[in-house]
């Protein structure tokens, strides 16, 4: 990690890590990941188990602490962009009979902040809190179409030239019909769509996505897309 990377950076690459990681983490493989040195990764591990942001197990492994907690719960509570989706993602989830979640960026991955799961027994199995890079998948990409150039700069950071002009095209592509789709990017089975959430500045809030088993869609395509971009069109017309 760079020098010119401030105390905080450090830490939040940090609280990243583990909020992503499958299972606790060791300091080594965290300063691994961070590219840290060990002892500052030490020294930043102890501020964050002081605010009980990170806790440590006997294994000498570390994981999210009780503080996160109470910051999802202040995140449910206060954030006006969730509250209003979840009628319109119960609404999308009805019509089409998917499962259809609320997508906002955290970092350099896309978050589901939200999941209305179908009723029916073979569906999607994205969950709420699941996250993903922002390279593969309709949710991902259908962001970072609209997300601030200098995030796309980030991410595109290690590409060969051929892959980043690929994207590049990928998302132009995107930003010109106002949605993304994809089949398999993530997991084989899988088709989706998701719209921008866009504020009435054209801000990006988020994205709402919608899941279903691939062998399930067949002519219902175009119209599940056009009720998803609806449904995002109403979400963003909400926001000031």
């Amino acid at each position: 990690m760079s020098e010119k990377v401030s105390s905080q950076d450090k830490i939040f690459a940090l609280l990243s890590a583990l909020a992503v990681a499958s299972e606790p983490l060791t300091a080594r493989v965290l300063a691994e990941q961070t590219g840290m040195p060990l002892s500052s990764t030490y020294r930043y591990l102890a501020t964050l188990m002081r605010w009980s942001m990170v806790q440590e197990r006997h294994s000498g492994q570390y994981a999210p602490g009780p503080m996160a907690v109470q910051l999802a719960a202040g995140f449910e509570q206060h954030n006006s962009v969730l509250t209003w989706a979840r009628p319109l993602l119960s609404e999308l989830a009805v019509r089409t009979g998917e499962s259809a979640a609320l997508m906002m960026l955290s970092g350099r991955r896309a978050l589901c902040v939200e999941m209305i799961d179908s009723v029916q027994a073979l569906r999607c199995c994205y969950q709420k809190g699941h996250s993903q890079p922002l390279l593969r998948g309709a949710s991902a990409k259908a962001l970072l179409a609209f997300a601030d150039e200098t995030l796309l700069g980030t991410v595109m950071t290690g590409l060969k030239a051929e892959e980043q002009t690929a994207l590049q095209t990928e998302l132009a592509i995107v930003r010109a019909q106002g949605y993304a789709v994809s089949e398999g990017e993530i997991d084989p089975t899988i088709w989706g769509v998701s719209a921008p959430v866009l504020s009435s500045r054209e801000h990006l809030l988020g994205g709402i996505s919608l899941m279903a088993p691939a062998e399930r869609v067949g002519p219902a395509a175009s119209q599940w897309i056009r009720w998803t971009c609806e449904a995002a069109q109403r979400l963003g017309a909400m926001s000031y």
